[in-house]
């Protein structure tokens, strides 16, 4: 006996290929490898999710060029061709994106908006309203996929309906009516229940007064026609700028504060909006929700709510960064029972703080409380002497200033001098005698001076006489000031005399014209000096003011040097103490539940989780939307100092944008990664199917039957071990639940109904000691329990079964987080043993035989891909468990809730004096009575959506494994056997034809994918030239293109949501596209396009109810032609000619021209995608010539490219099946009769 010789095993542990030395048994057996996809499933270089995503385009396309011959020869009998036909549309249709939910929460005030907006690189996108009652409704940010330049900007506004806005309208009465049956004065009072409900009721009934809203009731306020019209539906809304869908979505969420047209306001009936727009960040399929608080008055705007929280992939918590600098920050923005809800979750890792507004920053307050002194003194030092230069330079411009002053009123001086000499030269030119103007003045000046000494003469006797005349009276004193004046009179005419008489005697001297033109020149010189001196002084002035602002902006520089220190210290503060805080609260969570669970066992030294990692793994972001904004261009109204910000990188803005997209790379990565093995496994089942012509096997056929029992028990026993592994990783999951949870159950019980009454009874407590007033009582009341009112939030229904859901919590996510995914990861592993071994069972007597290498080899490939599936299979079961479980683990308060829904409703009816008492009498009485009925309907609820969780693993598992035993039975049955059908001779003719025609399909699939491998750039969109035929695009591009394979490219999570329809009564259409709907949006991937249509055969081709029915193919652009196989090369595509009919075909028909239906409507795609090149050698048989007939032949009216030395009939005459001499004979006298009744008709 041959020894057998050990596999090679690569470097997963699974069997190699075999060696290439060993020659296979058929050197002409074509061979289809798969190498460069291969890699990308094994992904050892951990590529992007964008390389991936290109992998994942390419295989969608490559699918689609497979899908031809399919289509063509689906409806003929005897051919695989719909099965394979639905496994690939299976499979395109797993190739959507990934979408990924990111929740912003916060308070208000707390720059949300202003955060996602920044992020969206807008400056303002999200409407805002100053009502609290507005933020309940969610808003949804999602790409925007439309290719329609009018509709850049795109948002639906969906309103509840009227079932939900006529609940909420009986809560609004109910706090607004008083037992008088009056409006209550509290509704003057915004921030008191009734103040909501009246603004609310007002706001969607604007002609409604207080006087006589008591006269109407909620159900004839609904059916009113402004409002009915509205409930229910999705107003669309399109825009080109961010701004004009700003303005359009304000109309809907602002509250107006002088309605003076009395118009409906829709805030309170909207229930969710969404927003589409083309922001970069959400192209990688982000969506970020912008939520309200978790209590909100509308249970329906909390359903949605609650919805996005469930599914969210991320959590961004927004709170100012003046928050931040306490230590209670972490710990203040989550409350225990959100941080409660995140461990049930296990959703710890998805939490973002965001720490918004840090260019709100005192800088003496932050270097004193931040301990900066050392890091900005050198700073303030520098600024000092800064201030000092400008104060020294400042002085010396005032003085600059003052010598200029000087020097202009030398100037103004010259300017009068010349203008008189000028007027003496004028008079000179006249004729008249002049004289020195200066003469005249020193004349004058000694007049003044001889007056000046006779007043000063008698200023200075005036003591004397004021002293002598000190004793005498007023009347006298006035007589003697009287002489005083006439005595200096008499002196000024005297000293004149004397002047005149002393001038009299002298004679001045006229000027001459050249003296006064020398003086004239003299002065222009002065003059000229004192311009040159004012330039300078201007010169020196300018360079002072110069140096000046210099010096300005160098201190204005160190100032926001000292700004952006103190700015990026409170971040880094602000960052270790929210990560400390944070895992800090997240330990005292951990110790109070581990204490709720074993007090006496309880050590508080033992860490229950690496709060250091919870702590280092914390994003955290400090971010200032409005200096991002600034620093992009924007806000451009706002007076914002910018200053601490010297780039957009200190904003953090950029950093968060970048985290944002990170968010989506693993889920797409993971998602690209199940697709591509998925295409491998199916392309390579494809390729064994095609290559295997019913030849492969050179075994007798008795030889033949026992192989093919022995593989075929082989399989038989896999399908059983596949049970089994089922089996026991269901029990192991059952066995999880049932140790971590239902226990947890039976032990908690009990306690729960003890805590129930007291937690009952102090409800109604006094204030101090933790009750409710009466109006708030019976508010939370008529909500079922929930209310957020003044005194804060308010949940009955959770604080009945925390005694139940605290405990619960650390086992809960033990089981989800940990145990659940250990239990699926052994399935994965389990799996991954029994197909090596089965495959290594399967292939050993073949190998013992030292044939069919390339059957074997392919299995080989084949069973990679089912390893690397098998492997993703953990990731996507444990998506299911997580979703399952968050539905369950939020199914506990809503039973309590229905528990408690009579004693709500009968405190809600209590009236009159009296009724605190009786209210609270009640809710005691109703926990006291069912206390222990409703904890275990509420944990039996929760229960059956696990048991639920588990038929759905179940279902999944046992799914998994029937696809991958019928895979395994198609593939080597195929591979080793040569022959899927026991006792059946050879394939049907029709079958062998259409692999034959996929197998130079499949030989151009895997080269598409080797510029991905080899990390080449992608090819950019090829623009499509009018004049050029569609049928040579299709063929340059290397793939054939199905019919219709040009659809627009849609948004891929339209569906998700989506399902209602617009009411275009009530549609503004000043502002609104009542036309426009979801159409899906032209693709900017590059396709290929195709120009062939299926259409059904005419009835009048149908001889009989038993033809077959075969799809007619058209040409967009050239009439119906008759295709001619070609036996010799032809350049280029022959040109369309239009041929006669002929009739359709019939069953019975021999197989040569059923195989010729099957290749000829899809020879044009083989000669468009597998190129002479990859046909091979083959004879070539000539085609008779067909005669004309009366009816169009639906199978001939193809416009096809001649091919190199091949034709369709090669499949049936080919030196592969030298034994089928017979069956050549058979359908040559099949084509003569029909070459007879060619000629008949003729």
């Amino acid at each position: 006996m041959t020894a057998v010789k050990p596999e090679p095993r690569d470097g997963r542990g699974l069997n190699a290929p075999p060696a290439a030395a060993a020659a296979p048994a058929h050197d002409d057996e074509p061979r289809i490898d798969l190498q460069w996809l291969q890699q990308l499933v094994e992904d050892k270089e951990k590529r992007s999710a964008d390389v991936l995503e290109r992998a994942v385009r390419i295989g969608v396309k490559a699918l689609e060029g497979l899908k031809g011959p399919l289509e063509a020869a689906k409806n003929i009998e005897d051919t695989e061709a719909a099965q394979w036909l639905k496994l690939i549309s299976d499979l395109q249709s797993r190739a959507k994106p990934t979408r990924t939910i990111v929740g912003v929460v916060g308070n208000t005030g707390a720059g949300k908006s202003s955060v996602v907006s920044a992020v969206l690189d807008e400056e303002r996108l999200l409407a805002t309203n100053c009502m609290r009652a507005c933020t309940a409704s969610p808003t949804e940010i999602s790409y925007n996929y439309s290719k329609d330049p009018s509709e850049l900007y795109r948002a639906k506004v969906e309103f509840i309906t009227t079932a939900e806005w006529l609940k909420e309208l009986q809560e609004l009465y109910s706090d607004l009516i008083d037992g008088n049956g009056e409006v209550s004065r509290d509704s003057s009072n915004e921030d008191s229940e009734t103040g909501i409900a009246y603004a609310k009721i007002k706001a969607v009934y604007p002609r409604l007064v207080k006087e006589t809203m008591p006269r109407h009731n909620p159900v004839e306020l609904v059916n009113q026609p402004s409002v009915r019209n509205v409930l229910g539906t999705t107003r669309k809304l399109q825009a080109t700028t961010a701004g004009g869908l700003y303005r359009q979505l304000q109309s809907y969420v602002d509250s107006k504060e002088k309605n003076t047209d009395k118009s409906i306001e829709y805030w309170p009936l909207i229930k969710v909006v969404r927003i589409y727009t083309k922001a970069s960040v959400l192209s990688t399929g982000v969506c970020l929700v912008d939520l309200p608080g978790a209590q909100d008055s509308n249970a329906a705007r909390a359903a949605v709510a609650a919805n996005y929280m469930k599914a969210c992939t991320g959590l961004w918590i927004v709170a100012p960064i003046t928050r931040a600098v306490d230590d209670k920050t972490a710990k203040s923005l989550l409350g225990d029972t959100f941080k409660r809800q995140l461990k049930y979750d296990g959703a710890y890792s998805a939490v973002t703080f965001i720490c918004s507004k840090t260019d709100d920053i005192s800088v003496t307050e932050a270097v004193e409380s931040l301990n900066l002194e050392d890091r900005v003194s050198q700073h303030e030092s520098q600024i000092r002497n800064k201030e000092d230069e400008i104060k020294k330079f400042k002085k010396k411009l005032g003085e600059l200033k003052d010598q200029e002053a000087a020097y202009d009123e030398i100037r103004d001086h010259l300017d009068e001098e010349m203008d008189k000499w000028d007027a003496l030269l004028d008079k000179l030119d006249k004729g008249e005698r002049v004289y020195d103007p200066s003469e005249e003045q020193q004349t004058k000046n000694r007049k003044r001076r001889g007056g000046s000494r006779g007043s000063r003469k008698r200023r200075n006797n005036d003591p004397i006489e004021s002293d002598s005349g000190s004793g005498s009276d007023s009347g006298s004193g006035s007589d003697s000031g009287s002489d005083g004046d006439d005595s200096d009179a008499e002196m000024s005419d005297s000293s004149d005399k004397e002047n005149a008489d002393s001038k009299s005697g002298e004679e001045k001297k006229p000027l001459t014209k050249e003296e006064i033109e020398n003086r004239i020149s003299s002065l222009r010189d002065e003059k000229k000096k004192i311009r040159a001196g004012i330039r300078d002084l201007k010169d020196q002035e300018k360079e002072t003011r110069t140096l000046i602002k210099e010096i300005e902006s160098e201190k204005k520089n160190l100032e926001s040097e000292v700004k952006a220190i103190c700015i990026q210290g409170r971040n880094e503060y602000s960052r270790t103490a929210i990560k400390k805080d944070f895992a800090m609260g997240i330990k005292e969570l951990d110790q109070e539940t581990a204490i709720e669970e074993d007090e006496e066992n309880f050590n508080p030294d033992v860490d229950l989780r690496d709060y250091d990692k919870v702590a280092e793994t914390l994003p955290v972001f400090c971010v200032s939307s409005r200096a991002f904004q600034k620093l992009s261009g924007r806000l451009v109204r706002d007076k914002f100092n910018s200053s601490g910000f010297r780039s957009l990188e200190e904003t953090e803005v950029p950093q968060l944008q970048a985290h944002a997209e990170s968010l989506t790379e693993n889920g797409r990565a993971a998602s690209c990664r199940r697709f591509l093995a998925d295409l491998s496994q199916l392309l390579n089942s494809l390729s064994m199917w095609a290559t295997n012509d019913g030849t492969r096997s050179n075994l007798t056929d008795s030889e033949k039957r026992a192989e093919e029992n022995h593989l075929r028990k082989r399989i038989d026993k896999m399908e059983q071990e596949l049970d089994d592994v089922v089996k026991e990783t269901m029990n192991n999951l059952k066995e999880a639940l049932a140790e971590n949870i239902y226990e947890i159950f039976d032990k908690y019980l009990p306690f729960a109904a003890d805590q129930a009454v007291p937690t009952a009874t102090g409800w109604g407590a006094h204030r101090e000691a933790g009750g409710l007033l009466w109006q708030t009582y019976k508010a939370t009341c008529r909500r079922n329990g929930v209310y957020s009112g003044a005194s804060g939030p308010r949940d009955f229904n959770a604080e009945l079964i925390e005694p139940i859901h605290t405990p619960l919590s650390t086992s809960w996510e033990r089981t989800f987080q940990r145990r659940l995914p250990g239990v699926l990861a052994n399935f994965a592993k389990s799996t991954k043993l029994l197909l090596e071994t089965f495959h290594r069972e399967a292939t050993m007597r073949t190998q013992e035989r030292g044939n069919n290498y390339h059957g074997i080899n392919m299995l080989a490939q084949q069973l990679q891909a089912h390893g690397q599936k098998v492997s993703e299979l953990p990731d996507t079961l444990n998506a299911v468990v997580q979703e399952q479980q968050r539905d369950a683990n939020r199914n506990f308060t809503p039973t309590i809730q229905t528990q408690m829904e009579r004693a709500y409703q009968a405190c809600v009816e209590e009236r009159g004096p009296g009724l605190y008492k009786r209210m609270k009498d009640l809710m005691v009485g109703h926990v006291k009575t069912h206390r222990m009925s409703m904890f275990q309907a509420a944990t039996r609820v929760v229960q059956d959506q696990l048991d639920l969780m588990c038929r759905e693993i179940k279902k999944r598992l046992q799914d998994e494994a029937d696809d991958l035993h019928d895979i395994l039975r198609r593939d080597y049955l195929t591979a080793l056997i040569g022959a899927e059908v026991a006792g059946r001779k050879g394939l049907p003719r029709p079958e062998r034809a259409l692999r034959a025609e996929m197998v130079p399909l499949l030989q151009k699939t895997d080269p598409v994918f080797a510029p991905v491998v080899k990390g080449e750039p992608e090819e950019p969109e090829k623009v499509e030239e009018p004049e050029e035929p569609k049928q040579e695009r299709a063929a340059s591009e290397g793939l054939f293109v199905a019919p219709d394979a040009a659809a627009n490219e849609a948004d891929p999570f339209a569906d998700d949501h989506d399902t209602t329809i617009v009411d275009a009564s009530i549609v503004d259409t000043s502002v609104v596209d009542t036309s426009m709907v979801d159409a899906p949006p032209p693709s900017s991937a590059p396709t290929a396009t195709s120009t062939i249509k299926a259409e059904p055969v005419e009835s009048a081709l149908l001889q009989s109810g038993n033809q077959a029915s075969v799809p007619a193919v058209t040409n967009d652009h050239a009439a119906p032609v008759q295709p001619a196989v070609e036996t010799t090369p032809a350049p280029a595509v022959a040109a369309p000619q239009a041929v006669a009919p002929t009739e359709a075909i019939q069953p019975g028909t021999a197989a040569p021209e059923a195989a010729q239906a099957v290749g000829v409507a899809h020879e044009r795609a083989r000669a468009a995608t597998a190129g002479p090149e990859a046909v091979g050698t083959a004879n070539v048989v000539p085609q008779p010539p067909r005669a004309a007939t009366a009816g169009p032949d639906p199978i001939s009216n193809i416009k096809r490219e001649p091919l190199e030395d091949h034709s369709l009939l090669t499949s049936f005459y080919s030196e592969r099946n030298p034994n089928s001499d017979d069956e050549e004979e058979e359908s040559t006298a099949t084509e003569g009769e029909d070459d007879e009744d060619d000629e008949d008709e003729r």
